[in-house]
């Protein structure tokens, strides 16, 4: 295996890794309770958690994956990344609100206050297998990614990286997730601007970049039904409606982050910033090193022939020069951890809350289930890792996780979001219409005919078709035969000429070695940036939907015969070398890499499931509820009734009254007194009562509210200007003696 970069590069690395394990755990000194463990006590401030929601939002392939589809698509890349507007009133003023004020732990304790204890119970299945799946996935994607920079074997790092994030992760809790998250997130866009500023100084500036690109990779959205890899139908319905509804509502780590904000108000402000401003920042930090590599192919830098998953190691590569390489690899191992270090401390929330504390352990002191959240973090780790093999046995790993992932969030989702708007929703129609959607969702994945009436209406193919497309730069030799990138590589006789090439197909599974089916190849001319591009296509009918194809691609003129890539590794430039050849007439100890040219066909509507599931969990769910009893007793938990939440919270009457912050030096008396007291004076420039529930924070702003408490107000005190406050509260905030405190009114 090759290993891309120089011993400084490896060397950063280390450091890196060395510096996060000293971060995180250093963290662990904050973390007392399992409120602390979980939700970091609920006190930070919202640029905090939007901060450390960077590294979250950028998961552990966004890099890889997003570098692919910036390559083969180009700016519509970001459609994924800027969908998420919708939801902002959604979950501002409805589920956010909700599960703050009722102190929801976890999406499984919503199902069962808000429905039943067996509807939580199918709602904590569906979860923890997301999550340790997801675990697993990350785990097997990382080993990937690393193996391809690094050359390192996935069985030596994917349990070095394991071990690290599991110890910041076990000891540390949320506290760690955060902060470590904030770090990592810093690395992640500094490295997105480094690789932008050098790849686009390495293409000739933004300009020429520009020039260098097609129409289809200028444009903000890809086709709107072609091709079916990637396609605006889709992206719109399974990525950005349900994709996002199902992250928002239903991710139980990211869930977690917001249940960390001081108040309500400051998860508002998170949500908005994030949404409108990381986000896009984000889609830009992923995708732009993709882009750069589809500039590179018309100036001839870049063979369309390489594998596209491995473009962001590639032009990383080419681009930059040791110690900035290394830097790199240390911004994409961030964002492998940053996703597995919310998934385990968001596995074990749901263990120690759904599962140990419901079924094993009812009644225990605190520090008995800090030390059990611990020991379900080892044990979350451990089973994701176990989970590897499985992931490296199949073919299509993304296509699995995203057929797993269309199973489980649709009936969850509509559930939640019926239990939120719909008091009469009642709990057996909740239970059963989850399971019938379920049910119904994986027959889907065997029968997907049944998926056709929905992906019909947007005009989706039905995996009888495909193009087979390849380009020809400055009149230099064929490259990159593929089926069809985006919209623009699709044409038929009515757009270009009878070229002198012919493709050669047949079905994989019944190849003998001859093919029996053949396709004309058409050709047109264009001029990218003064260069000119010969693009062919051959549009293939009558295919066999959801299998897979071998093809050749065949010169008549001259006998030439194509059927596979030949990779020889990087030149001198660390430019890669590719050629294609006949792999049947190749010698057997000819250096490189070879693969065989081939497809495989649409027809399974994978983005659709995810729609197809909301809808008939929908029509499952509103049916059933007609013709049972709703449950009663569920304030707070529905959108109407918010402020019963509010009372809960609180302890007594909200106190909404706008009123201003105070800082004041702080009086520590002796006791566990649960109050504190303040002058007159500052209980009116807070617009405060006795009995109102304060933020009280270190005056230091920076520190986002690592050092702070919720306390409510006792009766004001008439021995001067400063706060009264107990030993034990005072302990609880990680407060420093001296320091003064800012005061705030929470409600």
């Amino acid at each position: 295996m090759h290993m891309m970069g120089a011993p400084i590069d490896y060397a950063i690395l280390i450091v890196y890794f060395v510096g996060i394990l000293a971060f995180g755990a250093y963290f662990a000194r904050f973390t007392k309770s399992t409120q602390d463990f979980f939700f970091g006590g609920q006190r930070f401030s919202w640029w905090l958690i939007a901060a450390s929601l960077v590294a979250t939002g950028i998961g552990s392939y966004s890099f890889l994956k997003y570098a692919q589809t910036g390559f083969t698509s180009g700016l519509s890349s970001t459609m994924t990344y800027l969908n998420d507007w919708f939801m902002i009133p959604l979950f501002m003023f409805g589920w956010l609100p909700i599960i703050y004020f009722s102190r929801i732990k976890s999406i499984p304790e919503y199902f069962d206050r808000r429905f039943d204890r067996r509807t939580r119970l199918v709602a904590t299945i569906f979860t923890l297998l997301y999550l340790v799946g997801y675990i697993g996935l990350n785990f097997y994607l990382m080993g990937l990614a690393i193996k391809s920079l690094m050359g390192v074997e996935m069985w030596i790092a994917i349990p070095i990286v394991a071990i690290i994030s599991a110890i910041y992760v076990t000891t540390g809790g949320q506290t760690a997730v955060i902060f470590t998250d904030l770090i990592q997130g810093a690395f992640l866009y500094i490295a997105g601007a480094v690789l932008l500023i050098y790849g686009l100084t390495h293409i000739g500036g933004i300009s020429e970049w520009w020039a260098n690109l097609d129409v289809a990779h200028r444009l903000p959205f890809p086709g709107f039904n072609r091709p079916a890899e990637f396609e605006f139908t889709g992206i719109f319905w399974g990525e950005g409606i349900v994709g996002t509804l199902a992250f928002t509502f239903i991710n139980q780590g990211f869930i977690m982050r917001y249940l960390a904000a001081k108040s309500v108000n400051e998860g508002r402000k998170t949500l908005t910033f994030n949404t409108l401003l990381l986000m896009p920042i984000s889609a830009v930090v992923v995708g732009g090193i993709g882009w750069i590599a589809a500039a590179m192919v018309s100036k001839g830098q870049i063979n369309t022939g390489v594998d596209a998953k491995d473009i962001f190691m590639i032009v990383s590569n080419i681009v930059t020069r040791p110690g900035i390489f290394g830097f790199v690899i240390a911004a994409l191992t961030a964002a492998l951890m940053s996703t597995i270090d919310t998934l385990i401390n968001a596995v074990a929330a749901i263990g120690i809350f759904d599962i140990y504390k419901n079924y094993f352990k009812k009644e225990a002191p605190d520090k008995h289930y800090l030390k059990a959240s611990r020991i379900v973090s080892i044990i979350a780790t451990v089973v994701g890792l176990a989970l590897v093999p499985v992931f490296a046995q199949s073919r299509s790993i993304l296509q699995a996780h995203y057929t797993f992932v269309a199973i489980i969030t649709p009936p969850m989702l509509v559930a939640i979001f019926l239990g939120v708007v719909w008091k009469r929703f009642t709990p057996k129609a909740a239970f059963w219409g989850m399971i019938i959607g379920g049910a119904l969702i994986l027959v889907s994945i065997f029968v997907p005919e049944i998926i056709v009436p929905i992906a019909r209406t947007h005009g989706l193919t039905d995996g009888s078709e495909a193009n087979i497309v390849f380009e020809s730069v400055s009149g230099g030799p064929i490259m990159g035969p593929r089926a069809a990138y985006n919209w623009q590589e699709i044409f038929s006789e009515k757009d270009g000429a009878v070229s002198e090439y012919v493709v050669e197909y047949e079905l994989k599974s019944s190849f003998k070695g001859d093919y029996t089916n053949s396709a004309p190849v058409y050709k047109k001319n264009e001029t990218i940036d003064d260069v000119p591009v010969t693009r062919y296509c051959a549009p293939l009918s009558d295919l066999k939907p959801r299998d897979s194809y071998v093809f050749r691609v065949v010169n008549k003129e001259t006998g030439a015969i194509y059927n596979a890539i030949l990779n020889k590794g990087l030149d001198a430039n660390k430019l890669p070398m590719i050629e294609l050849v006949d792999s049947d007439a190749l010698p057997k100890d000819a250096p490189g890499k070879v693969a065989k040219f081939g497809f495989k066909t649409a027809g399974d509507y994978g983005y659709f499931r995810s729609v197809f599931g909301l809808i008939v969990t929908l029509i499952a769910c509103v049916a059933i509820t007609f013709f049972t009893k709703p449950k009663m007793g569920i304030e707070g938990l529905t959108v109407d009734t918010i402020l019963a939440a509010k009372r809960s919270f609180k302890g007594g009457e909200p106190n909404e009254t706008k009123g201003g912050k105070v800082v004041l030096s702080p009086k520590i008396v002796e006791g566990e007194e649960a109050l504190v007291r303040l002058p007159a004076t500052a209980i009116e420039k807070l617009s405060a009562k006795p009995g109102d529930l304060l933020y009280i924070a270190d005056k230091r702003f920076w520190l986002g509210g690592l050092r702070s408490n919720h306390i409510h107000l006792g009766e004001p005190h008439g021995e001067g200007d400063f706060i009264i406050i107990s030993r034990k509260s005072f302990e609880d905030g990680n407060f420093i003696e001296g320091r003064p405190l800012e005061v705030e009114k929470i409600i």
